[in-house]
């Protein structure tokens, strides 16, 4: 059976890297020409990490294989090294106020602070260069008899299959040809993100994510060692606070350090250290779950399927997990019945994100109406499992 999947980004290099090897061939269309750019960093938690932990054990046994086909020599211990997870261990999380105040403190039991660029390189290491195809921006599909055989990309290529898999993110081109035009909801937050290169800071907090955020309004900084050398930050506001028209380089800049004139000089170091030239605003928003994942022989998976407020700390988690779920039913189910099975599992859990990100977010915008030993953490794992 062939799988063709649209978007190369985490999703889809996840589930092709569970499906290629058993009984399916499997394309990955991505719109990028080479491994795919673009965002900055996030945090996965346990969930996320073993489903890379499989595909690392997965890449380890098929080269065994190989390895023994060809009659070679046994495998040395360099691929322990090949396969070490990228990120770097985040072992606490600690909220504070402006004035340095620790409001919550809270151990995280092994969370991981991943570059996006890290994780596509590890996703796309494991895959052979036949299972690629670059510069491809999908446009339409190919029916036949009312049932889809192709997917046509804007630059005139064609690429014929028996299952077609959106994973072309929250602004899904799949998503659209199927379902129509997606209703979002504005998060009604918006985020600065970016990298800093500051080797000190990056040592002296190394396993901590750090987060500032005020008790009067929606404001805050937060900041997480990436690396030795290099952190990921990112400022989140309310625009009803203050908002910019352009989003120069420039302005860009002198906004962030206007809103972060009364907090620690911590965030004016960082700042110190960013280029701003690779930095840039997320305009959070989400959408209402789904009534289905999938349409014939069509399915969705990651924010193509489902979109949430960054707040959960759980949208690469869920891709990543979607794509596993769905690989599974699919070696051993039918196509309809393992759509089916996967919406059924993966909806309520989607519904519980979606939820618990929006009442982070009114936590977020309106902190003055919750007790501080009341405050909600925004880290998806527990508040999910002490539902």
């Amino acid at each position: 059976m062939k799988v063709v999947i649209i978007g190369g980004g985490i999703a889809g290099l996840t589930l092709a890297n569970f499906l290629i090897g058993d009984q399916f061939e499997v394309v990955v269309n991505e719109r990028a020409i080479g491994s795919p750019g673009g965002g900055h960093a996030f945090l996965m938690h346990s969930d996320g990490l073993s489903v890379l932990q499989e595909i690392a054990l997965r890449a380890d046994q098929v080269s065994e294989q190989s390895a023994e086909q060809k009659q070679a020599e046994p495998l040395s211990d360099h691929m322990t090294s090949v396969n070490l997870l990228p990120g770097q261990l985040v072992e606490q999380f600690s909220l504070k106020r402006p004035d340095g105040k620790e409001v919550q403190h809270l151990p995280l039991d092994n969370w991981r602070c991943i570059k996006r660029t890290e994780l596509t390189q590890f996703l796309y290491a494991k895959l052979p260069a036949s299972a690629i195809r670059n510069n491809r921006r999908f446009t339409h599909f190919i029916y036949e008899d009312d049932r889809i055989v192709a997917a046509g990309f804007e630059n005139g290529d064609v690429e014929y299959g028996d299952l077609f898999i959106g994973a072309d993110g929250g602004f899904s081109r799949v998503r659209e040809a199927l379902w129509g035009p997606t209703t979002f909801v504005s998060g009604r937050v918006k985020e600065v993100v970016g990298i800093a290169s500051n080797r000190e800071i990056a040592e002296t907090y190394r396993g901590t994510f750090n987060k500032f955020q005020r008790d009067d309004s929606g404001l805050a900084f937060g900041m997480i060692p990436s690396s030795g050398e290099e952190l990921v930050w990112f400022m989140q506001y309310d625009p009803a606070i203050a908002d910019l028209e352009s989003e120069s380089e420039s302005e860009l800049e002198a906004f962030c350090r206007r809103l972060m004139a009364n907090f620690p000089p911590l965030a004016t170091d960082i700042l110190d250290s960013n280029d701003f030239s690779t930095s840039y605003i997320w305009k959070t928003r989400d959408f209402e779950v789904l009534s289905s994942f999938s349409h014939n022989n069509v399915a969705l998976i990651g924010d193509a399927a489902h979109l949430a407020l960054p707040f959960t700390s759980a949208g690469t988690t869920n891709a990543m997990i979607d794509a596993r779920l769905l690989a599974s039913n699919l070696k051993q189910m039918n196509y309809p019945d393992a759509f089916q099975s996967y919406y059924e599992q993966r909806s309520k859990e989607v519904a519980a994100h979606l939820k618990l990100g929006r009442a982070l977010r009114d936590v977020f915008l309106m902190p003055s109406t919750f007790p501080e030993k009341e405050f909600q953490i925004p880290l998806i794992a527990d508040k999910l499992r002490s539902r």
